[in-house]
């Protein structure tokens, strides 16, 4: 079957990284009893331990779209979806724990870069009296164009002209902005109330907010149908690996 061309191009939200970093390395306290001139002593130690994020899950809604970021990961690197990513996005995972993952980022899926909406301007993300978050907020803050404005209107961002916006949400408008920008055909977030407020806003975005699953079930039946099995057959064999090891000893 000949291949081809990519049938979407999707931009992926922080927390799509921070849910594909599964894999953690650790180390594990255990005890032992040791010998030493004739006495016995109960001492601790330290060994290597791989563990699977998965299971600290509870949500199964949640859990189910975590499954599925392998596979939309398989998709990226078998090339039929174009996954994008904004520098900004990257600067927030530097706030995350467990990012340095075995899993890969983004399960070693090319994540291409999308322009700046705006010419860029200078900035400081670090430096001086101020924490990170507060140096971010002055970015975001420091945004006058009209159409930032109608998003954070829409995320819940604007608190009104003269207070500060909402920072998380803020950031929620400014990678939507970016996405449409960049003309995407989706924005794909596990903030199930990002995509509630998206829904229910008179505010209108060019970009289709998704959740894992729906991308899926959106994205499946334009890879045709041998492309459809192929996926499906594929795309489970790679997140079984990926995702489905069970924790034990070792790092591997």
């Amino acid at each position: 079957m000949g291949k081809t061309n990519p049938v979407a191009n999707v931009f992926i939200d922080t927390n799509i990284l921070k849910f594909s970093a599964v894999k953690k390395h650790v180390y594990r306290t255990k005890k032992t009893t040791v010998n030493w001139g004739g006495t016995e002593f109960e001492v601790e130690y330290h060994e290597p331990h791989t563990v699977n994020d998965l299971h600290k899950i509870k949500n199964e809604v949640q859990k189910r779209d975590a499954v599925f970021l392998s596979m939309l990961a398989h998709a990226g690197i078998s090339e039929w979806l174009n996954f994008y990513i904004h520098r900004e996005v990257d600067l927030e995972t530097w706030g995350l724990p467990g990012m340095a993952s075995p899993s890969g980022r983004f399960f070693g899926c090319t994540l291409r870069e999308v322009p700046d909406p705006v010419p860029p301007q200078s900035r400081i993300i670090l430096g001086g009296n101020k924490k990170f978050k507060e140096h971010i907020l002055d970015f975001v803050c420091s945004i006058k164009h009209p159409r930032f404005i109608e998003l954070t209107k829409m995320t819940g961002a604007y608190q009104g002209a003269s207070k500060p916006l909402n920072l998380n949400q803020a950031l929620d408008a400014y990678h939507i902005w970016c996405a449409e920008s960049a003309e995407m055909d989706y924005f794909l977030t596990m903030d199930y109330k990002l995509q509630k407020v998206v829904r229910r806003s008179k505010v209108e975005t060019s970009v289709k907010v998704v959740t894992p699953d729906q991308l899926v079930r959106l994205v499946i039946p334009k890879f045709g149908f041998l492309g459809a099995i192929k996926f499906m057959w594929n795309g489970y064999k790679f997140a079984k690996l990926r995702i489905g090891f069970d924790e034990g000893k070792g790092w591997t």
